[in-house]
């Protein structure tokens, strides 16, 4: 018996604190550095950036690990690459037809100076992150073409300022519908957990027989074999990836 009071003591001090420490996850990251000329750009990456990386991580390396069907996550992930796709497309199909009429009536676009242009760290948690970076950096270009072509008189006070909070907006909006989307999809996975769970607590319910545990026997089997689904995929994500 004392031997064995021993050996529980020696194996206690064995435990070290670094074995009882909460290990965070150690998550991958790029830092890129970007320098954006215009006020639209940098409000867009102040506002909207780090909480779109935050959403798009979720999507790209969190809810793959929880949602199992593979069409749901065609389905998410292709709803979140159109909206990238169509802004880009948008603010590329902007850009070029400044240009075009800029060359069409011999109005050079000259490359102008900014009283209060920054660089800017961007976190890239995924790939995904990188494209709403794009975004942004591609917002920025076209704000100095419509800049070039204020100065040189092609776009008039109005439209100039039109066009900035226009642009700045959607921009913003995309990263806005990015985290809607996120929170559906966790939100729908959850819901699918909670409606399985109370699936079977009908089964074991209404199908199980009838023992000589009595009613108290019943709640202790339902309770060791209904699923823990819900609190699953909660656990499953990582301290800075909880959606809100």
């Amino acid at each position: 018996m004392a031997e064995k009071v021993a050996e529980k003591k020696v194996a206690k001090k064995a435990e070290s604190p670094a074995a009882k420490r909460k290990i965070e996850f150690s998550n991958p990251y790029i830092q890129k550095t970007v320098s954006l000329n215009t006020t639209p750009a940098q409000l867009a990456f102040e506002t909207a950036f780090d909480e779109c990386a935050v959403s798009m991580r979720n999507l790209s390396a969190v809810l793959p690990t929880i949602v199992k069907n593979q069409s749901d996550m065609m389905a998410v992930n292709g709803a979140v690459d159109h909206l990238i796709n169509k802004v880009l497309a948008e603010l590329r199909k902007e850009a070029a037809q400044i240009k075009k009429i800029a060359d069409d009536n011999g109005i050079e676009m000259g490359r102008l100076s900014y009283t209060n242009a920054a660089s800017v760290d961007a976190k890239l948690t995924c790939h995904k992150a990188g494209q709403y970076l794009q975004i942004i950096t591609e917002l920025d270009e076209l704000i100095c073409l419509v800049h070039s072509a204020w100065f040189a008189g092609f776009i008039a006070d109005d439209v100039k300022s039109s066009m900035e909070r226009k642009w700045r907006r959607k921009a913003i909006g995309v990263a806005a519908e990015i985290k809607s989307i996120t929170n559906r999809a966790f939100k729908a996975h959850n819901n699918k957990g909670a409606d399985q769970e109370n699936d079977d607590d009908l089964t074991l319910t209404d199908g199980a027989p009838a023992t000589e545990t009595g009613a108290e026997g019943s709640e202790t089997a339902a309770s060791a074999t209904k699923p823990k689904r819900t609190k699953k995929a909660a656990a499953a994500q990582p301290a800075e990836a909880v959606v809100a």
